[in-house]
């Protein structure tokens, strides 16, 4: 009787312990105040918090005229808010060196806060004040727009930055992401300071935000911050959308002419967002194709130091092949009979091992810091997958096989969209629209 009595006070122990086990302390959670998701990871490995604001929308916020209005409406609420003038602004920045940024692209732009955490209290009020109570100085409005200018002028100096233009005009031409994000110099400037006010009074709605923090904070004491913050400013009826991928029927080439000591190339074709199925086995076909293109362009051909395949994040994604080349016929070709080589062939089981193992050991050391494990939370709750899906992404990466690097290959390396910014006169209009 004893020893029964014995088994079942054991057994009532066990489960006890089960039931009450605590949660993981460093699990990411969620809540929402005012329509507004917050998500929240703890981090207790260092004393830093990152902060990142994401207004949604980014290319399809915009229109031909109120190209780059978003970053000249947030770089210039750095210059001063209702509570923190510049001087008052810089000062404090200065002294507990913390930063505030922003951050413009096709899908939202990102205002964020990286600061020590015994200065969070102080530099949060800085950072939300800044985004509900700019001033928008004209003075400092005009300074910020003349630096955007600049910046935007000097793309074309650049070759690898107007070649970029370039492509990305041809590739979506007829797509919300033809819409500049960064601005055209027409549009900066004539963008008034009462279209800035208009547009962030139109988009600042809770429906329309996320906010991702990680670091060492307190859930808690977060949420009474962000009801402080955000509790009084629209909700909003905002419901995401997805820009349609894109699609073409065939390749294309564009060549612009530069006198310039090589020709740069770049070629675009359509790619699998995060959203679909197909991405983890995209993610791994485009990096085996980076490491073949630099062994077979600049190892053993010596045709270029400048070899790369890129794979990108946006939610109507696409994948490139890159290369600068005073030679671009033949390297173009070295190029694409690789594309079609993965394509036939495929890779090896040991080749696709290795190239996962490599890329799951560089993803862990580029999510070390608190503003990349935001940055990659903030990526799948925007895509519509939802962050915890991210707690997925290794596992997902390990279960491709080589006859799914195989297949993605044949499904989307074909109608490159090319830009040569160059010598038009040694481009085989051929070779580029082969594929």
């Amino acid at each position: 009787m004893q020893n029964l009595l014995f088994k079942i006070l054991i057994f009532t122990v066990i489960i006890f312990g089960i039931s009450c086990t605590p949660r993981n302390p460093d699990a990411a959670e969620e809540f929402i105040v005012n329509g507004l998701k917050v998500i929240v990871k703890p981090n207790r490995a260092n004393e830093i918090v990152d902060v990142q604001l994401y207004l949604l929308g980014g290319s399809l916020n915009i229109s031909e005229q109120t190209q780059g209005i978003e970053p000249l409406i947030f770089e210039s609420a750095l210059k001063g808010s209702k509570n923190y003038p510049k001087e008052k602004l810089n000062t404090i920045l200065d002294r507990t060196a913390a930063r505030i940024s922003t951050n413009s692209g096709m899908d939202y732009t990102t205002m964020s806060l990286h600061c020590l955490n015994r200065y969070f209290d102080e530099t949060w009020d800085v950072f939300t004040d800044i985004i509900m109570n700019p001033t928008f100085d004209e003075h400092e409005v005009e300074l910020v727009r003349d630096r955007l200018l600049v910046d935007i002028r000097q793309r074309q100096d650049d070759p690898d930055s107007y070649l970029r233009e370039l492509a990305v005009n041809l590739f979506y031409k007829e797509h919300p992401y033809r819409l500049d994000p960064d601005g055209t110099e027409a549009s900066m400037s004539k963008i008034s300071i009462e279209q800035m006010k208009n547009h962030l009074k139109e988009y600042l709605q809770t429906s329309q935000l996320l906010m991702v923090v990680v670091g060492n904070v307190n859930k808690d004491d977060l949420k009474q911050k962000v009801e402080k913050a955000f509790g009084q400013i629209p909700a909003g009826t905002y419901k995401q959308i997805l820009p349609e991928k894109v699609e073409h029927n065939k390749p294309m080439l564009e060549t612009v002419e530069r006198d310039l000591p090589t020709n740069y190339i770049l070629g675009y074709f359509s790619a699998p967002a995060m959203n679909d199925p197909d991405y983890y086995a995209m993610t791994m076909a485009m990096n085996i194709l980076r490491w073949r293109l630099f062994e077979e362009v600049r190892t053993k051909r010596n045709l270029s130091y400048a070899p790369s395949a890129n794979y990108y994040n946006d939610f109507a994604n696409r994948a490139a092949i890159y290369v600068t080349a005073v030679d671009p016929d033949t390297t173009v070709k070295v190029m694409l009979a690789e594309l079609k080589k993965m394509q036939g062939e495929g890779v090896s089981a040991k080749e696709l091992k290795d190239r996962i193992s490599m890329y799951i050991t560089r993803y862990y050391l580029n999510n070390e810091t608190d503003a990349a494990q935001a940055s990659f939370l903030a990526r799948y709750e925007l895509s519509g997958l939802g962050w915890k899906a991210s707690e997925n992404y290794v596992d997902n990466l390990r279960k491709v096989t080589i006859d799914d690097v195989k297949r993605v290959a044949n499904k989307y390396f074909h109608n490159i969209q090319f830009v040569v910014l160059g010598n038009p006169k040694l481009i085989d209009n051929q070779v580029f629209t082969s594929m």
